[in-house]
């Protein structure tokens, strides 16, 4: 079959190989370009696929050829490449952040309409086999009372990258702001307040922080935790429980098999997926499957602007609650940003 998409791949990192792996699943797409300076001609990654290596994105902003990006740089380069490869007419996917700030993401989403280019973005939660089957049973279960989430990390991210990552808000809690989208739509919480500590004084001179519970509150009275760890030694943890008049759904973890050992000595458990390469291997490939399918479509984005936005500002009030010590009033903080999230 003639593979119809061409691609390239900007930064082969940790989710640049996962892209990577899930191009080779697929009979419709077909990886080009990588653009790593990192990266030698000698690497066995490089010796082991078939792309070309390049230093910049300059060769493949130029080529008439090429239908779309995969961005997975470091974070700080991300806005830079989505804006150029969008202007010169490519469709975009990106890992997050969008961007850095409410401007640069409304820029992203605006230059996308402009050029009628997709713009995809890598929350792939929203494409795990778990969350998409919990999110099916929420209007069985309201009205929703209460919704509890774990999300704890194995293992801890280099400090390295940690520097660079834009505060575990905006690197970690994002994408559970973005799953309590998924599940409720871009309905805002009255209310958000934090609590946060770092036990690690290398995270904690960044300044930046590695355990911390969110509560948020709703205006029907729902309301919502989350906890978050950067370091799980057990395993890779998330898992999110629904609540409501109609009873309670709970997506578990994922684990290595489901034997059990029961015994005179006692039970044994299978381990869960030690790191979310394990967990999200299917969600991985299932984004960029859905982003290539777009393509034909017509379709520009996965993830609408206000939610992409909803989920960004969450993440800032819930870094201004830690930054004061007291919980942010969301309706406020909505009103002086000037955002209508009604609008699409």
């Amino acid at each position: 079959m003639k593979k119809s998409t061409k691609v390239c791949i900007v930064g082969l990192g940790r989710a640049g190989r996962f892209h990577l792996a899930s191009i080779k699943k697929l009979d419709s797409i077909e990886l080009k370009y990588v653009v790593d300076p990192a990266l030698s001609t000698r690497d066995d990654i490089v010796q082991n696929n078939d792309f070309i290596l390049l230093e910049d994105i300059e060769e493949a902003l130029a080529d008439d050829e090429l239908d779309a990006a995969i961005i997975s740089p470091p974070t700080q380069f991300h806005f830079d490449c989505v804006t150029r490869f969008l202007k010169a007419g490519k469709h975009v996917f990106t890992e997050k952040p969008l961007g850095r700030s409410l401007a640069e993401i409304q820029t992203c989403f605006e230059l996308s309409a402009k050029q009628e280019k997709a713009l995809f973005l890598g929350f792939q939660r929203r494409y795990d086999r778990n969350f998409r089957a919990l999110k099916s049973k929420v209007e069985t279960l309201e009205p929703i009372k209460i919704i509890k989430t774990s999300s704890r990390d194995n293992p801890q991210p280099s400090l390295d990258y940690l520097k660079i990552s834009g505060n575990i808000f905006h690197d970690m809690l994002i994408h559970d702001f973005d799953m309590l989208i998924f599940l409720l739509g871009n309905e805002p919480p009255i209310s958000v307040f934090a609590y946060g500590h770092a036990y690690d004084e290398d995270i904690r001179k960044i300044p930046d922080l590695d355990t911390v519970m969110v509560i948020l509150k709703y205006k029907t009275g729902l309301i919502c935790s989350i906890d978050t760890s950067r370091n799980a030694i057990y395993g890779y943890d998330q898992r999110l429980e629904i609540f409501g008049e109609g009873g309670m759904a709970i997506a578990e973890n994922e684990r290595n098999h489901t034997v059990q050992m029961h015994t005179s000595q006692g039970m044994e458990v299978p381990a869960i997926n030690e790191s979310f390469p394990e967990r999200y291997k299917e969600a991985y490939t299932a984004e960029i499957e859905d982003f290539t399918k777009a393509l034909s479509q017509g379709r520009l984005t996965n993830i609408p602007r206000n939610e992409c936005i909803l989920g960004h500002l969450l993440a800032n009030a819930a870094h201004r609650s830690i930054e004061t010590g007291a919980p942010v009033d969301f309706e406020d903080y909505l009103a002086s940003q000037g955002v209508d999230l009604r609008e699409t």
